[in-house]
């Protein structure tokens, strides 16, 4: 009854909403997006929309806005000489509330699936039920008898028993895969009904206006606005048709937006620049080191305390501060919330850019890539595609093998100044020689000069790591034991071209005085180069067409003999 009452308070609230809205006799004007500035993490949007004005004091509402914006961030512009005296924000809850064919159908499609799937589960326990019962009528009737049943009367038993229940298992097995089956499709409907309604069910931003208008006139207005609801992220299409030739890298954008709008037709920008949300720069605080002092606690536990912790947030500029040379150098990108990055005339364009329609811009602060056609992002939060530019990439290429820890040989591409490619930190699909390979990720946040990417794995390259017994010993000096260890480790190149190769392998190294390490040089191939801090020794050398060639690793290790240590 108390729920009757709530639900029946709610349908006249929401009512009364929808009402208020329909006796508001301010003038509505439906407004058009037309552009969006999409930021890793949210948006700015630009709506247009006309309205004519008497002369003097006009009220108009300006609908069709998203219904989450930042008020703080909010901009209009009037033409004509109006001037905007006052305005106010709010959401519509009603007038977005619509349906659909499709989405009665699904509805209904669902509707039915859970009918079905309640009359299963009913004759799942009917039939677990009747396997009870049969159980325990079969135990009673052989054991209620003082004489027990006869060979014959067993028999027949024994027969009913195996046919009832196997009767009852068989339609218990149909109902459980029938009762999994529409377990997923219920999952599925109920997805699909619910992205259907968040395209239909869209609540609206209404801005009402109070202006003042020198004439009468048909004046045009310029909303824009941050809004939370949208963002992108890069990845990558990595192309290689042979190692003879250059890496061709497509950067790509996935842009989803849940603002309560279908975006469609509008001139979509891409953006790095990163809304400010508030933050400041951090300071520095005066340090000052003293001695711990302990107290005990009322559990008998002893807690640390600090005797000048209550001057130690004395700050220690007065001139300079940090955080308002930030502030000040992001007033052109960050007015409010944030603005369109806009007027870089003279930032580098790429030029190998297939995609004509782009146009990508560079500052000190973001990248920003231009769409200059119309596009469509709907607002059910479902990831858009976008290519943004095809670069051909001279690499080097080597293939790489640390057999100790994985034999598998991979081919790996070097890419030197890279940072001249305004790359971004993403995933990447590798496609090599038509047939794809495999997923990477670029690392856009590396300090490294050469930007190193793995490609994929090369069965045609082998390396085998094993034990060379006739070079390791385990021996006993006093209370000290001594073991060498050897190995030997074969590559072979199984293609028909010769190939760069780097092999790499490990020894231990010791922090304590009573363990000592050392690499056998005379039994270890010569590397290229060896870390010693690490342990970890390269050989780096080109392989001919078919060739196979032999390294080895030899390194002793010298501890207590009561002392266990992993090896």
């Amino acid at each position: 009854m108390k729920t009757k009452t709530f639900l029946t308070i709610v349908a006249a609230c929401l009512l009364s909403v929808g009402q208020a809205f329909a006796d508001d006799d301010t003038k509505a004007v439906k407004s058009t997006i037309k552009e969006a500035t999409v930021f890793f993490r949210g948006a700015e949007l630009t709506h247009t929309a006309t309205a004519n004005l008497e002369k003097g004091v006009n009220e108009i509402k300006i609908e069709g806005l998203s219904p989450l914006i930042d008020k703080n961030s909010l901009k209009i512009k009037a033409s004509n000489g109006v001037i905007v005296s006052s305005n106010e924000f709010s959401i519509d809850y009603m007038s977005g509330k619509t349906s659909s064919p499709k989405l009665d159908i699904m509805e209904d499609s669902l509707k039915m699936c859970q009918d079905q799937l309640q009359r299963i589960e009913t004759r799942l326990k009917v039939n677990a039920d009747l396997s009870n019962i049969l159980t325990k009528s079969i135990e009673k009737n052989v054991s209620g008898s003082e004489k027990g049943l006869n060979i014959d009367e067993l028999m027949m038993t024994m027969q009913y028993f195996d046919e009832k229940s196997s009767e009852l298992e068989a339609n218990r097995i149909a109902d459980r895969k029938e009762k999994e089956n529409l377990e997923e499709i219920i999952d599925r409907l109920e997805d699909q009904v619910d992205q259907e309604k968040t395209k239909h069910n869209q609540n609206s931003g209404i801005l009402k206006l109070s202006l003042s208008a020198p004439a009468a006139t048909a004046c045009s207005f310029i909303i824009s606005y941050y809004t939370g609801g949208a963002g992108w992220i890069p990845y990558y299409d990595i192309n290689i048709a042979s190692t003879a030739k250059p890496i061709k890298i497509v950067s790509k954008a996935k842009v989803r937006q849940t603002t309560g709008l279908d975006w469609n037709k509008v001139k979509l920008t891409l953006s790095t620049a990163t809304p400010s949300n508030g933050k400041t720069a951090p300071i520095f605080n005066a340090w000052f080191l003293d001695e711990n002092q302990y107290v005990i606690t009322g559990n008998g536990q002893q807690k640390r305390i600090s005797v000048t912790a209550a001057i130690s947030n004395v700050e220690i500029h007065q001139l300079d501060d940090p955080a308002t040379s930030i502030s000040n150098s992001l007033a052109g990108v960050v007015p409010g919330v944030i603005a369109r990055q806009t007027g870089y005339s003279d930032a580098p364009v790429f030029e190998d850019n297939d995609f004509g329609y782009i146009s990508e811009s560079d500052n000190s602060m973001n990248i920003t890539y231009a769409i200059d056609m119309q596009s469509n992002v709907p607002g059910n939060g479902k990831e858009q595609s976008f290519d943004l530019k095809s670069q051909d990439i001279e690499a080097t290429y080597r293939y790489y093998c640390a057999p100790k820890l994985d034999t598998e040989t991979y081919l790996l591409a070097d890419i030197a100044n890279w940072q001249q490619l305004n790359l971004l930190s993403g995933k990447a699909n590798i496609t090599y020689d038509g047939t794809y390979v495999g997923e990477s990720r670029i690392n856009a946040s590396t300090t490294s000069d050469t930007l190193n990417l793995t490609l994929g794995t090369e069965k045609r390259v082998s390396v085998k790591r094993e034990k060379v017994n006739d070079f390791s010993s385990k021996k006993t000096f006093g209370n000290d034991i001594k073991q060498v260890f050897a190995y030997k480790l074969t590559v072979r190149n199984n293609q028909n071209t010769p190939i760069r190769m780097t092999l790499k392998d490990q020894y231990p190294r010791s922090t304590q005085k009573d363990i000592t390490v050392e690499l056998n040089e005379k039994e270890t191939t010569k590397p290229t180069l060896n870390r010693g801090e690490t342990g970890v020794i390269t050989w780096e050398e080109e392989l001919k067409a078919g060739e196979t060639k032999v390294y080895q690793i030899s390194y002793s290790v010298k501890y207590p003999k009561n002392m266990d240590i992993n090896l």
